[in-house]
């Protein structure tokens, strides 16, 4: 779910952030961003574009078909990384370029973690519990993860609430053994 970050990553968000700011358009930046984020999610794609039989006009043209509309100042993020063979860095991109959007509009990401997929109505009642113990906008990103068993994972920021039955089972094993431990420990004394 999480992109892989890299401080070069941050430095470009922090620049397209200062740039949306400056020029008040945000709405294309962040469209100019998902298209990043889609066009070198995959290695291949990455590869493609900045191998010696991919030009500056078949980059321009591909991006065109990402997002249409894109514009010239967008474009040449684009542009930009790949003349720098740094295109691989948009995942990463994308990712601090959201944090920074969202921390803008007051808004926390959560990732849930369930062993089955959530319903909307569940989404949106631990999407309103969180709200209630941030005092932000909670945006729920849900996944299944079968290995859970059951209950939830829920991550905010570095912060992680485990309701999972996994959990809870690798808590009671915890537990008995540091009991097991404890008895051993009170029958050498005795």
């Amino acid at each position: 779910m999480a992109a892989p970050r890299d401080i070069a990553g941050r430095r470009y968000a922090l620049a397209v952030a200062d740039l949306a700011r400056e020029h008040g358009d945000a709405e294309q930046w962040h469209n100019a961003i998902d298209g990043l984020d889609v066009l070198t999610s995959t290695p291949a794609y990455v590869d493609a574009l900045q191998s010696e039989r991919s030009d500056d006009d078949r980059l321009q043209t591909v991006v065109r078909e990402i997002v249409p509309g894109i514009g010239a100042l967008q474009l040449n993020l684009f542009r930009l990384l790949r003349q720098k063979a740094r295109l691989a860095l948009g995942p990463s991109i994308a990712s601090y370029y959201r944090e920074l959007r969202d921390e803008q509009r007051g808004v926390v990401r959560a990732e849930v973690r369930t062993a089955v997929e959530l319903s909307d109505e569940r989404r949106q009642a631990i999407s309103d519990r969180l709200q209630q113990w941030t005092g932000q906008t909670v945006e729920v990103e849900a996944a299944v993860d079968p290995a859970l068993l059951g209950g939830a994972e829920i991550r905010v920021g570095d912060r992680l609430i485990d309701g999972s039955t996994r959990g809870r089972l690798r808590g009671l094993r915890e537990q008995l053994v540091r009991s097991a431990a404890e008895d051993g420990a009170a029958e050498e004394q005795a």
